[in-house]
């Protein structure tokens, strides 16, 4: 479950599992907002897309060694 790297302190996690939980989130979300775009749901690609944007600032984060987990 990627969503938990969050509930662990930093340096609990190594970055390169951060990192192939993050690109993972981005392949699955956009996936996920190019199949709701095909099928007419654009208000739910857009959310999507939003959610993609997260990751990327999250990988970005993680690159650059300031990744901090959101609820430890």
């Amino acid at each position: 479950m990627s969503g938990a790297r969050h509930f662990f302190a930093r340096g609990t996690v190594p970055d390169k599992q951060l990192k192939a939980e993050v690109k993972a989130d981005i392949k699955s979300a956009r996936g996920a907002q190019r199949d709701l775009a095909a099928t007419g749901q654009h208000g739910a690609a857009d959310r999507m897309g939003a959610a993609v944007d997260e990751h990327l600032d999250e990988l970005n984060a993680v690159n650059n060694g300031t990744w901090t987990p959101k609820h430890a």
